[in-house]
């Protein structure tokens, strides 16, 4: 009898050292499914960063080309009117803005079109450059509107103020 329960307590010994095959599996099985979802949340964030990039790089040309617009538009007008700007006679209360007025209404809507553009860009906070490069063409792009739109608030006067010319002008017709 003692060889039998010798023989089963080895028996038990050999059990209870070895682990089970179980645990053995579910290490390497967890380190794979980890890998595996990181994998997935790497590739998800970059495509979202490459749509938030195209997005951001559209803004910016919008933005570009409104800008170039706008100065071309306007420093046309103020290349032409600068040595009339300099002499005193000859030239007496211009007021280049409200010459630069129709100017500045005509390019005002790309600005604002791309000022829209941008403001509607989202992009994730971590990705930190693009939120830099998208929060410096709203900025941008909200001060060229204001300038575009208190220029174009200028208005041409067209001597509405003076009485004798406006009844003049409405006898005229052309009104």
């Amino acid at each position: 009898m003692q060889a039998h329960t010798v023989k089963m307590r080895e028996r038990f010994e050999v059990l209870d050292r070895e682990p089970p095959r179980s645990s053995r599996l579910w290490l390497p099985a967890m380190l794979v499914l980890t890998l595996a979802v990181l994998g997935l949340g790497w590739h998800a964030d970059e495509r979202t960063r490459t749509h938030e990039s195209a997005a951001v790089a559209r803004c910016e040309r919008q933005l570009r080309n409104a800008s170039a617009l706008s100065e071309w538009r306007l420093g046309i007008l103020t290349n032409y009117l600068q040595p009339a700007l300099r002499t005193t006679h000859g030239v007496q209360d211009l007021h280049l803005a409200d010459l630069m007025a129709v100017r500045a209404s005509h390019v005002l809507l790309g600005a604002q079109r791309a000022d829209r553009t941008c403001r509607t860009v989202s992009v994730q906070p971590w990705h930190v450059s693009l939120v830099d490069r998208r929060n410096a063409a709203v900025a941008y792009s909200g001060a060229l509107v204001t300038l575009l739109q208190t220029v174009a608030a200028q208005g041409p006067t067209q001597f509405r103020d003076d009485s004798l010319l406006g009844r003049l002008r409405t006898q005229a017709g052309a009104d």
